[in-house]
């Protein structure tokens, strides 16, 4: 079965006494602990303050992490983004959980789930309720065409392979990518994530909006606001690799990914790239990233 949550500014939430930001649905039956944690995974930072005109759009946070919850090992598919005044006015935020088991993992892979339309909502205008059925989960893959976001982007399709190549060469390393705002992270981290076989998929972590680790999660690529202070804090990660989407990128070596990338995977064909091996995770944050903080920026209103 497939939970959801969903966490938002209403007038009442779901739980007797609560209002402001709270959890206004979730799928009955949901166990407490998984409940708490997606509250926890909820927070949103703007970019500009309160009486601050801004200069481009809002990011919106889009992530894949996995967590150990009382020793088992669960997949969290997540949307959080501004969303429409709430009851008195004030900006807000909505964020929008889903729970997806093993099972029920599709083959094309955490992002592709998340770009099918009406996986995730982005506005909220009903009372608080309980969501009686599970979340449905839809099934198949893409496409495998050429990857047309880096392409417009950068001016090379090919260089949607280094995402790729970094995680094969390294499954437990992390990559920074640094874009400004406006940049379509989600549609470039799945265009990468295309590019390796089917069952390490789900074995990467993501966050096209990265602010900050939730405790106990794991985040393999890590999109960030060029220039922030989460930006600079990651960098200094031991091993590291950096991505600048803001600057001209080096050329991509010849290779089987980059070819891929930029011609696309002929019809019945199949990378013969290996999938490594999936990696133990660390049931704590690694020391290096305790004081991974948010970005040092004026939220629009507190939680």
């Amino acid at each position: 079965m497939a939970y959801e949550l969903i966490y938002t500014s209403a007038e009442r939430g779901l739980r007797p006494g609560t209002r402001g930001f709270c959890t206004v649905a979730f799928t009955r039956g949901m166990p407490p602990p998984q409940v708490q944690l997606l509250e926890a995974m909820s927070a949103y930072k703007s970019l500009y303050g309160v009486h601050e005109a801004p200069s481009g759009p809002e990011p919106v946070s889009w992530s894949h992490y996995r967590n150990n919850l009382a020793g088992r090992d669960v997949t969290i598919l997540s949307r959080v983004g501004p969303t429409a005044a709430d009851h008195t006015g004030r900006t807000n935020k909505l964020a929008h959980h889903v729970l997806v088991p093993a099972r029920e993992r599709a083959v094309g892979g955490p992002v592709w789930v998340s770009q099918q339309p009406g996986f995730f909502i982005d506005a909220w205008d009903e009372p608080a309720h309980y969501l009686e059925m599970p979340k449905a989960i839809p099934p198949g893959d893409g496409s495998g065409g050429k990857a047309a976001a880096w392409e417009k982007l950068t001016g090379d399709a090919g260089q949607a392979s280094c995402l790729a190549e970094e995680y094969l060469a390294n499954p437990s390393g992390v990559v920074l990518v640094m874009f400004a705002p406006g940049m379509d992270m989600l549609a470039l981290l799945g265009e990468s994530m295309a590019l390796l076989p089917s069952s390490a998929r789900w074995q990467v972590t993501y966050s096209t909006y990265f602010t900050g680790l939730p405790a106990g999660a794991t985040c393999c690529w890590r999109c960030c606001v060029a220039g922030s202070d989460v930006s600079r804090e990651t960098s200094r990660l031991p091993g590291v690799k950096v991505i600048d989407l803001t600057t001209p990128l080096p050329t991509v070596p010849a290779g089987q990914l980059a070819e891929l990338a930029r011609h696309g995977r002929p019809a019945a064909a199949k990378a013969t790239v290996e999938a490594p091996a999936p990696q133990p995770r660390p049931r704590s944050r690694p020391a290096p990233e305790r004081h991974l903080n948010m970005l040092n920026l004026k939220p629009r209103k507190p939680d």
